[in-house]
């Protein structure tokens, strides 16, 4: 009942977060467009968030909370304060060295690595919102940590609450500090990480007091700085695809950054759906199995999990293609974000839904590596994934300017299939040491899904023509989609798209 109750809380918090950031990219999207503001504060983003990622991101939660919670399962919460408090320190301290030291170097960082295209004044703008966002990235150091020490110790409601009141700083960027100008949005960032700690902030203190017990505390820092060093080289691969996409964007036309920027924020909904919450449901499964050394439980459950997964992503991706620019026109057409803006964010989406199957699939066939405790294959990978997205975004850019396509458009068919081969290469590896690994039936569920969504998307197409593109039209075939797939799957009697059903049905309405 309790972990029913705690995943019905983050569900319902991950809806808000979600909700308040549309809001917030809606008034960002109004005020700025896809201007050369906009390219600034997008390029400016990518170097606080690159030092979050190699640092304080993912990869030290990744090390820090089962180090954490092993000291708590085994009756030493005064070694777990005492981890917690040197590594809140330290963590404090190295991020606070690195964004002072990308504050000195934000000119030339802003004019040689992700604004190498603007214009002087847009380097200085950029260079200017990097300074003030990099106060933010040093807070949020300290507060990601924070929210999975809540979490270890059973309270969801502060850390499933913190990245909505993030959300909320950039609308107040938006709105009540508009007369600072794209200053503003910075100053909201910054405002958003402080309430994004804040938050947490009573809870925290509301644990129950431990004796401080510093026996074994060197040893536990090691340990956690050991771990992290693959789960780092990851994520900071992944991290630098963004940084690499924004150099190349940013020697396009003026608004090509804003534009990648939006039409990945846009593909990022489905990833969630698809990868990230079907990862959390059935992860329990994969890594049980794995604990126990149950090689075929294991496969089993790994083949299950991509399936459904296949089955939540095809369909989105046929839908973002088949009704991408309307959505975003009902959605973001507005004010300074104009017909040519919506016209561009569509197409590079198009291009980047190509590889939504492959972003998907990665959330599980990580997890399945994490669940063997092998973190260093998945980073290698990374690594490389970011080296073919940088040589085919090369070509691609070349080939699309000779046909005289956007150049934009060539980064998203250049991360997409990047993707989708640092999935498939994964998912090769992964059922080598998976007994039941049933490849017959993912094959079978993945054909199976891909004709429902093909048909879905004929469907769509139709529709579009006979009702037109209008708001109303473009909302009413959201419904009509998932009636359209979910139809095609059950009379090609599709096991994973129904599975995908029955899990939404368990998640969504169990209590």
């Amino acid at each position: 009942m309790r972990l029913a109750r705690a995943a019905a809380l983050i569900a319902g918090a991950y809806i808000l977060s979600n909700l308040t950031g549309f809001v917030a990219r809606i008034l960002i999207a109004r005020l700025y467009g896809t201007g050369a503001e906009a390219d600034a504060f997008r390029a400016a983003f990518q170097i606080p968030d690159l030092l979050f990622s190699l640092l304080a991101g993912g990869a030290l939660g990744s090390a820090f909370i089962p180090a954490y919670s092993g000291r708590l399962a085994t009756g030493r919460p005064g070694a777990a304060r005492a981890l917690l408090q040197r590594v809140a320190v330290l963590t404090t301290l190295g991020m606070g060295a690195l964004a002072l030291l990308a504050a000195l170097l934000a000119g030339p960082l802003a004019a040689r690595v992700v604004g190498v295209g603007f214009d002087p004044g847009s380097q200085a703008l950029t260079a200017e919102l990097m300074r003030i966002m990099l106060i933010g990235t040093v807070i949020f150091s300290l507060s990601g940590l924070l929210m999975g020490v809540l979490q270890s110790h059973d309270a969801y409601l502060a850390p499933a609450l913190a990245p909505a009141v993030y959300q909320l700083g950039l609308v107040l960027g938006a709105t009540v500090f508009q007369p600072f100008g794209v200053r503003g949005l910075a100053y909201g960032v910054v405002v958003g990480a402080l309430g994004h700690l804040a938050v947490q902030i009573p809870a925290l203190l509301r644990l129950p007091p431990a004796t401080p017990d510093g026996s074994t505390l060197a040893a536990d820092t090691r340990q956690v700085l050991r771990q992290m060093a693959p789960r780092t080289l990851g994520l900071g691969a992944t991290r630098l695809n963004f940084v690499v996409n924004t150099r190349l964007a940013s020697a396009m036309a003026v608004g090509s950054v804003a534009v990648f920027d939006q039409a990945f924020a846009i593909l990022v909904l489905p990833i969630a759906m698809a990868g990230q919450a079907v990862g959390t449901a059935l992860f329990p499964a994969i890594s049980a199995a794995a604990a126990r050394g149950e090689r075929a439980a294991f496969g089993a459950a790994l083949t299950r999990a991509l399936g459904v997964v296949n089955a939540f992503a095809l369909p989105a991706m046929v839908g973002l293609i088949a009704l991408g620019e309307p959505l975003i026109r009902v959605l973001f057409e507005h004010g300074s974000f104009g017909p040519e803006s919506t016209r561009l964010v569509a197409g590079a989406l198009a291009w980047l839904s190509v590889g939504l199957l492959g972003h998907s699939a990665l959330e599980i066939v990580t997890r399945g590596f994490y669940a063997l405790r092998d973190s260093l294959r998945p980073a290698l990978l990374s690594v490389l994934s970011m080296v073919a997205n940088i040589a085919l975004s090369l070509a691609f850019i070349m080939a699309f300017s000779i046909v005289g396509a956007p150049p934009i458009f060539a980064l998203g068919l250049a991360n997409a299939l990047a993707t989708l081969g640092e999935a498939l290469i994964l998912v090769l590896l992964l059922r080598r040491q998976a007994e039941g690994f049933d490849t017959a039936r993912l094959l079978r569920g993945l054909a199976v899904s891909g004709l429902a969504a093909l048909g879905m998307g004929l469907g769509l197409l139709a529709w579009r023509g006979v009702a037109g593109e209008g708001a109303l039209a473009t909302l009413v075939a959201l419904p009509l989609a998932a009636a359209l797939y979910l139809g095609l799957a059950w009379l090609l009697r599709g096991e994973d798209a129904l599975d995908a059903v029955r899990l939404v049905r368990q998640r969504v309405f169990k209590r």
